[in-house]
């Protein structure tokens, strides 16, 4: 499962199939939306299916309309059919929804940007450099990935890592004093390297300031106003309440591990929600309607500088010859047995999110996966893209 530790842009990036640059101008006024080809659509689901994963899920939205397909089974035991609005550990789509939490305490003057972690939660980092909520969101603090130290080995050495924490449970700031017992990578605010740690401190930032747990602000601020009722953020149970797809590990070409079932604590804010592809796509249109940001503040999340990943949200590309400069938004998540990506357009109009159920220990995969993959993303994007105007 090393590609976790690689950028989650490069995936993003490599499953759009371009290399992303920042817009400069306001793209036009919208040309009207291209069909929903279902046929087209289930056909590159059920390639990844074909390819080794054991369930794959879509949802493409397009203004009011919605197309959403499965393949494959939950559960490998008992052959259960895929559901379109099953659930499934998202990963790190989560920052996403940390990210907007901090920009609604940023737009209500409870938070700034640029304030160092130290005036929030003073002792927390060992470091006599100033680290940011800024740094933070798009990973340029340079502090040290916990998860590379928790599960530093490959293949079965990291599933025999995996087995002996499988359902212990980590307190974030066990986890954040773990990875800051390291010197930093980098010099703050110098260099993009992706760390899961960032994520537990703002989780720790925005406990402090609400008062509350991050499970109730996450469900009072995002998953409430969303209209997001398939999602949760547990910390604590190791099991995924409700209809889900179960999530498989291979290493080689030996049979797949379940590893559905462990304390989601390992994750915390960086990576723990648990989600259905509907949702996401509540989620990101909410996010960029105005219903949980101001469009300021929603723009704001989408400036990058050191790398492009911008604050919890990244570029996934441009393929849209009638839309030139607008990227889609959105993030990937790679956790225990799930693989995940969701995109939204800035405006709000269009959604993409899917998710498979395969992880692995290479760093991409199987190549018939990864092309398989890229096949149902640029089916999901084409259509979502605009008619050219003639």
């Amino acid at each position: 499962m090393k590609l976790r530790r690689r950028t989650v842009v490069a995936l993003a990036a490599l499953a759009i199939g371009l290399t992303v640059q920042p817009a400069t101008a306001a793209p036009a006024p919208a040309p009207p939306m291209a069909d929903l080809d279902a046929r087209t659509l289930q056909s590159a689901l059920d390639k990844l299916t074909a390819a080794g994963a054991p369930a794959a899920l879509a949802e493409v939205r397009v203004g009011d309309r919605t197309w959403s397909g499965a393949s494959g089974v939950r559960d490998t035991r008992t052959k259960r059919p895929a559901r379109p609005g099953d659930r499934y550990r998202i990963a790190s789509v989560t920052k996403s929804m940390v990210a907007a939490v901090v920009m609604q305490l940023v737009d209500e003057g409870r938070l700034k940007l640029d304030d160092p972690v130290s005036r929030h939660l003073p002792g927390l980092l060992p470091y006599t450099e100033q680290i940011t909520l800024r740094q933070l969101l798009n990973h340029t603090s340079g502090v040290p990935n916990y998860f590379d130290q928790l599960y530093p080995g490959t293949g079965d050495k990291e599933l025999e890592e995996l087995e002996r924490n499988r359902f212990r449970y980590f307190p974030p700031r066990e986890l954040i004093k773990m990875a800051a017992a390291k010197p930093l990578v980098s010099r703050p605010g110098a260099e993009f390297h992706y760390s899961n740690t960032n994520y537990l401190i703002l989780g720790q930032v925005v406990e402090k300031v609400t008062g509350r747990s991050l499970s109730a602000v996450l469900e009072q601020r995002v998953f409430r106003p969303a209209g997001m009722k398939d999602t949760s953020y547990p910390t604590a149970n190791p099991r995924i309440t409700g209809p889900h797809l179960n999530g498989y590990h291979q290493v080689g070409s030996r049979p797949l591990r379940d590893l559905t079932v462990y304390t989601p604590s390992v994750w915390g804010a960086a990576a723990g929600v648990v989600s259905t592809n509907a949702d996401l796509n509540r989620f990101y249109r909410a996010l960029s309607d105005g219903t949980l940001l101001p469009s300021a503040r929603w723009a704001e999340m989408r400036e990058f500088t050191v790398a492009p990943y911008a604050l919890g949200v990244v570029p996934g590309g441009d393929l849209c010859p009638a839309r030139p400069g607008e990227y889609l938004w959105g993030n990937t998540g790679n956790g225990f047995g799930y693989r995940t990506m969701s995109f939204s357009s800035p405006d709000g109009r269009r959604q993409l999110s899917f998710s498979w159920t395969l992880s692995v220990s290479e760093v991409d995969g199987p190549p018939e996966v990864s092309k398989a993959v890229n096949e149902l993303v640029m089916a999901a994007v084409g259509a979502t893209c605009p008619k050219p105007q003639k």
